[in-house]
């Protein structure tokens, strides 16, 4: 009996073991996402926000991160929503859009998504809100505009 019973846990692990490392990682789908999606920089959205061209920028981080801080200009709009309600705040399948997220794994996905659903020009900030500000770039929340400023010393 204890011998089926060792049979029965070596086969078991076995293939636990196999169905496991058939999983994609999150990690895996997001670089995936990244290395397909089309990206801008920080500097290329500055130049688009100081310009006349219009664009529609969306904010695809939960409702939290987008109250503690955003970049002028930003619409809220969760990732969780985009299939279901994005063609109702952006009809044209041409308008230029950015999207950004924290570090840039979910505006990717996003990205992705509504290239599958037919919007042609669609782009992903490089970095995400991190690189933004990052860059010295100002953000917004309610207590109005803020940048953040390194006190590291240069040498």
């Amino acid at each position: 009996m204890a011998i089926y019973r060792s049979i029965a846990l070596i086969w078991i692990t076995l293939l636990s073991a196999g169905a496991v490392s058939d999983i994609t990682s999150k990690q895996e789908i997001v670089q995936e996402a990244k290395s397909k999606a089309s990206h801008i920089s920080s500097e290329q959205l500055a130049n688009y926000l100081s310009g006349t061209e219009s664009i529609v920028l969306l904010d695809v981080r939960t409702e939290a991160e987008y109250q503690a801080g955003h970049i002028k200009g930003a619409q809220w709009f969760p990732r969780g929503k985009i299939e279901f309600y994005i063609q109702g705040l952006v009809e044209d399948p041409a308008a230029k859009i950015v999207l950004y997220c924290r570090s840039g794994g979910r505006s990717a996905l996003s990205a992705l998504t509504m290239k599958e659903m037919g919007y042609t020009n669609v782009v992903d900030l490089d970095g995400g809100f991190r690189e933004w500000v990052a860059q010295g770039n100002t953000f917004y929340n309610l207590h109005g505009e803020h940048k953040v400023v390194s006190y590291q010393k240069k040498e």
